[in-house]
């Protein structure tokens, strides 16, 4: 069981994107690492493994700016992230990124790290990001040394003091037994007793991730915001054209895709957001949870229950899978990102915790096999249309469910079946931006604007 916390591992961290997997954690590896040096890092090389994500992605997913800030001890939101690389020598770190050859480690997002600190102390440190801005350290100095982690900012992660009620949707159902009750009290339940806290504690702790997602959703709707690297900024424009009726059907399921690319242009612009459950992800919870608050008039504490619901989902994904595209493609990103916005609508809806199951399960079964073929290693093609897609199916699939659809392959299998086909993808599939529609023409010739 890897005791996961909804909190902690699942709706978080809070950063900054464009990926959670080479922005968040290489953020948080930096800062482990400087922690474990005990002291300031006068020089780090940072090497990764030729043909890995990382290898491909490092520079246009910001994986360069989280390890130099990490190194120099800055915060994850601080004003300066975009120029940590820049001005990492005025800060007296030499920094150096290499490709080559790392034995012992064929992670995708596996990294070395040979640290030389202010006294000539040195280290190297062997990590690897394992999805949602966690990190994992497999040695230090050669040795094995297990440890683990996760990027955020505000307040410190909560310990997990406790012990989980269950780590799979059946043990889950076995728990409530008869009872009516819903995901999102489930998951409230869950994660209080995982971690030892009051009520209170934990929907605080919600509310602050509700709130960045909100935020996410209102800057991306701007026409003036920061450019990305590839695309433009269409959300302000869907919806225009939504409300003067200029589009073929309209409606609140075109306005939560509309929210859901404007999230995403808050998180490829290198803006705050909330990896729900990873950056490339980052689009379609907020959309749903905005577009539940404006469009339905759901009140926060709502809204916080429904995160709840989506939170729980994410969890028993993670206990049986993982949420890293470079272990199992897009299906366990945006993937599971829309099955987690499906359990969310149903909570809102009223519905019981099997019936928020069942629409993950469905939710998930429509995605199954989604790769991860990011045009030019940038999280904006095909991302930005995946995140708006998920954000109008989740609606449809609550609907189909909560209508009486009965779903006859359960979560927890579902779950089994997509990391089993997630495994028989090539590499070239998860996020190496070597297949798909990566490779065609047209996005090869695609001009990047920096």
């Amino acid at each position: 069981m890897k005791r996961i916390s909804i909190l902690n591992d699942v709706l978080g961290p809070i950063m900054r994107g464009p990926s959670s997997s080479h922005t968040a954690a290489s953020y948080a590896i930096g800062a482990h690492c400087r922690a474990a040096l005990g002291e300031t890092v006068r020089q780090a090389d940072v090497t990764f493994r030729e043909g890995s994500s990382y290898a491909v992605c490092y520079r246009r997913q910001g994986s360069d700016l989280g390890f130099a800030a990490g190194l120099l001890g800055w915060d994850i939101t601080d004003e300066r992230f975009l120029r940590a690389v820049d001005q990492a020598p005025s800060e007296g770190l030499g920094l150096r990124f290499h490709v080559g050859t790392l034995s012992g480690d064929d992670h995708p997002n596996a990294v070395r790290l040979r640290l030389t600190g202010a006294s000539g102390r040195r280290v190297e440190i062997m990590a690897r990001s394992i999805g949602g801005g966690m990190f994992e350290v497999t040695s230090l100095d050669g040795a094995p040394e297990p440890a683990s982690g996760t990027a955020d900012v505000g307040p410190s992660p909560l310990p997990k003091l406790g012990e989980p009620l269950f780590a799979s949707a059946g043990e889950m159902a076995e728990w409530i037994g008869r009872s009516r009750m819903g995901a999102g009290e489930a998951g409230l339940l869950y994660e209080t007793a995982l971690l030892g806290v009051e009520v209170s504690v934990a929907q605080g702790e919600m509310q602050r991730r509700l709130a960045v997602m909100r935020d996410a959703v209102l800057l991306g709707t701007r026409r003036d915001g920061e450019p990305m690297i590839l695309l433009d900024r269409t959300a302000p424009s869907v919806m225009e054209a939504e409300a003067a009726g200029r589009v073929a059907v309209g409606g609140m399921h075109t306005r939560a895709a509309a929210r859901a690319l404007a999230a995403m242009h808050t998180n490829c612009s290198m803006g705050v957001v909330c990896a729900a459950p990873t950056a490339g992800s980052a689009g379609v919870l907020p959309a749903v949870m905005v577009t539940l608050s404006e469009e339905m008039g759901a009140p926060d504490e709502v809204l916080v229950r429904c995160l709840f619901a989506a939170g729980l989902i994410g969890m028993f994904i993670a206990e049986r899978a993982t949420f890293a595209a470079e272990i199992a493609g897009c299906q366990v990103e945006i993937g599971a990102a829309s099955a987690m916005a499906a359990a969310s609508v149903v909570e809102y809806a009223g519905g019981a915790a099997l019936q928020a199951c069942d629409a993950a399960a469905v939710s998930l079964q429509n995605t199954m096999g989604s790769v991860c073929d990011l045009v030019q290693g940038v999280v904006e093609i095909p991302c930005h249309t995946r995140n708006a897609v998920g954000a109008s199916s989740a609606l449809v699939v609550a609907d189909l469910v909560l209508g009486g659809y009965r779903n006859p392959i359960p979560l927890d299998e579902t779950i089994d079946a997509v990391l089993a086909v997630g495994k028989m993808m090539p590499e070239e599939l998860r996020v190496t931006s070597r297949g798909g529609i990566a490779t065609a023409p047209s996005a090869i010739a695609m001009q990047a604007r920096k």
